[in-house]
């Protein structure tokens, strides 16, 4: 330890210490948005990459093989990355990358597309998105699993 720290109160290198971890903590990315689909892999490609579209975003990478779309709109970027699980789902994770940042709310606007595609090809429908719109898909027959007509 120099001598000037040595030199400061415990209390004022404590409240330094506070200041430098919050200055971290305020650079730190967005975490990433994760949805597991039920749908099939090509249709939740499909649905992310349509979100993107929707936006009128500009795509440097649409890997369906490898599940990656990577898409910019003014400097922004968004990632959308699709892992098959072991249980038949797909996950998708939506990030926001890049230093530009000029439109804050452009992935939650590329969330919101995605799960308004995702509720219409949805069989059983049926939820909120984040402005709080609902969407309902066929209602299943009280009498058994087929749908009602």
């Amino acid at each position: 330890m120099s001598h000037a720290m040595a030199a400061l109160p415990p209390r004022l290198l404590l409240l330094l210490a506070l200041a430098l971890a919050a200055l971290v903590g305020c650079t730190a990315p967005a975490q990433p948005s994760h949805f597991d689909s039920q749908a099939s892999y090509n249709r939740t490609f499909e649905a992310a990459t349509g979100a993107m579209a929707d936006q009128k975003m500009t795509f440097g990478v649409i890997d369906r093989r490898h599940g990656q779309a990577v898409a910019t709109l003014k400097g922004d970027t968004i990632t959308a990355t699709l892992q098959e699980q072991l249980d038949g789902t797909v996950r998708v994770t939506f990030s926001a990358q890049g230093p530009a940042h000029g439109d804050p709310e452009l992935l939650k606007r590329v969330i919101a597309s995605y799960n308004t595609r995702m509720s219409k090809q949805s069989m059983l429908g049926g939820f909120k998105d984040s402005g709080g719109a609902e969407y309902k898909g066929p209602v299943p027959c009280p009498s058994g699993p087929a749908f009602c007509p």
